[in-house]
């Protein structure tokens, strides 16, 4: 019997090693984020933290133009390194630059004439215009600084090398964070803020082509060497992720531009702190899915289709297993995280966090699918779906939000998202061949029960308290938090022990792999017990 997802020894080690310094990169990153926000919100205020946020919408918007480009380099750099084409490997680094210098350039002229409009369309107050469109301008030379070197940022992540880039982010936390604290102790405000983020990235994106050229001496730089086929081939394989990443962008990022033009751009800051609880968590759960998609590319060019389909069972079945608790727990507890993160007055943003963590806890489910379709190259799927999806998402968000306002967007978005799940799967099944339905039942059906048991009386825990025992604050929320925490998590793993939603051949696999989870594994286990 073959171990581990089916993979080769060697394989599985990178995709475990890739995994576990994406999680603890991750960690770093989601500690950052908390407790840096109510810091820039506490010196800039509501308004401009909303226009701060906006800074990123743009890049996300502006960065469609690329066509998915970018998407494509991590897939067909693994795919040459297993072949140890390092000359096609160079052709690609070197095209991917070309292009980007080119659309970087044309994206910052553009930026600069389009930002007085942006100003006016999200209803800005004038006394912030100035401030605005200063920092706008700033976001788009960041946003060309970001593009020039995406090819070599793409290089550690083909390699199955995503312990380096992880290293180097957290690394880069620090210089930030004394960059932050230093410009808003100073009073530099919003431009402050992004000036440190271009300081801080420029000098990031030198360190990673330093360390680029260490891991892979016959990395070759040469600008003159454009080639139209290797150009065709990665735009012909991006364009159709770029259409389904526009779902991404337009879930994380339009509901945005609605609520300010519609209502306010004060409450984007409440939509955004719910969202960023999402992001986070969403993130969080899809540390696997990286180093995943090299592997299975690289399994997939060898013509191993069996091995592939064996992998991507397995790898649902684990990925739930942890992913489906993360989800349910961060929305029962929505209300206490929002009191501890950021006190009293933020309500609103543990709405979001409930609504739009149903929808993107569906499309969360589909993440070791999304590493197929992108191993296989049948990014028509993701393009289809995100097409249909992002029609569907506009069209509710619109009517939901001048129907019920700040919430209806959020109703919009996770509807949407449950449709292009419903689809990515069908899609993808007919394509592979594996039966849907005891599929979905193998690999899911067992945790979301689970969780959604256990979730209700989690979430009464939170009334129970506070109509009895405690007041709405900071304190207690804390300490209703680590109840809930200890309770949902507690059941949780009871309940795993007494299905043992793992066989024999997974046991074989995770005591190799994870030894100091030994005792737990045999745990989770049924069948015979192995000496």
């Amino acid at each position: 019997m073959e171990k581990d997802l089916n993979l080769e020894p060697n394989l599985t080690k990178k995709v475990i090693r890739n995994t576990c310094f994406n999680v603890i990169g991750r960690l770093w990153y989601f500690l950052v984020t908390i407790f840096l926000t109510p810091y820039i919100i506490g010196h800039i205020g509501i308004e401009r933290y909303g226009i701060w946020i906006f800074t990123g919408v743009l890049a996300g918007y502006f960065g469609l133009l690329d066509f998915g480009v970018g998407f494509a380099f991590i897939k067909y750099i693994s795919e040459f390194y297993a072949k140890k084409d390092f000359a096609k490997i160079n052709q690609l680094v070197n095209t991917g630059f070309d292009f980007y210098a080119i659309f970087s350039l044309l994206v910052v002229v553009l930026g600069f004439f389009v930002i007085n409009p942006i100003i006016s369309l999200l209803k800005i107050p004038p006394g912030l215009h100035s401030e605005a469109s200063l920092v706008f301008f700033l976001g788009f030379i960041l946003f060309g600084i970001i593009n020039f070197v995406v090819p070599f940022v793409a290089i550690p992540s083909g390699l199955q090398r995503m312990d380096i880039t992880n290293k180097v982010d957290i690394i880069m936390t620090i210089p930030n964070i004394a960059g932050t604290i230093f410009f808003l102790e100073k009073g530099y405000g919003l431009t402050g803020l992004m000036i440190n983020t271009i300081a801080v990235f420029s000098v990031k994106s030198i360190v990673n082509i330093i360390i680029n050229y260490r891991i892979m001496p016959e990395l070759k730089f040469n600008p003159f060497s454009f080639s139209k086929d290797m150009f065709k081939k990665f735009f012909n394989y991006g364009y159709k992720v770029q259409i389904a990443y526009l779902l991404t962008i337009v879930s994380e990022h339009f509901d945005k531009l609605l609520i300010s033009y519609f209502l306010s751009i004060g409450l984007v800051t409440f939509y955004q702190l719910g969202n960023t609880i999402v992001s986070q968590i969403r993130r969080l759960s899809l540390l696997m899915i990286p180093p995943l998609i090299p592997a299975f590319s690289e399994i997939h060019a060898k013509e191993q289709m069996n091995k592939l389909k064996d992998s991507y069972t397995k790898g649902t079945k684990y990925f739930v297993l942890l992913a489906a608790p993360l989800f349910i727990f961060m929305i029962v507890s929505a209300h206490q995280i929002m009191m501890v993160w950021m006190g009293p007055g933020y309500e609103k943003a543990a709405w979001i966090i409930q609504i739009l963590g149903i929808g993107w806890f569906a499309a969360v489910l589909i993440g070791v699918s999304g590493a197929v379709v992108m191993a296989i190259a049948r990014t028509d799927i993701e393009m289809k779906g995100g097409l249909i999806a992002t029609v569907l998402n506009v069209f509710l968000s619109i009517i939901l939000i001048t129907k019920f306002g700040f919430a209806g967007v959020a109703f919009g978005t996770s509807l949407s998202l449950i449709c292009f799940v419903i689809y990515y799967l069908r899609a993808l099944h007919r394509e592979i061949k594996i039966p849907l339905k005891p599929f979905l039942e193998a690999t899911m059906s067992k945790p979301l029960l689970i969780c959604l048991c256990i979730g209700l009386p989690t979430w009464k825990l939170n009334t129970v308290f506070q109509n009895f025992f405690l007041a709405a604050n900071r304190t207690n929320s804390l300490i209703i938090f680590i109840v809930q925490a200890f309770l949902f998590f507690g059941l949780y793993l009871i309940a795993l022990l007494f299905i043992r939603p793992l066989d024999n051949s997974d046991r074989e696999l995770l005591e190799d792999k994870l030894p100091v989870a030994r005792f737990l594994i045999v745990k989770l286990t049924r069948g015979i017990p192995q000496k």
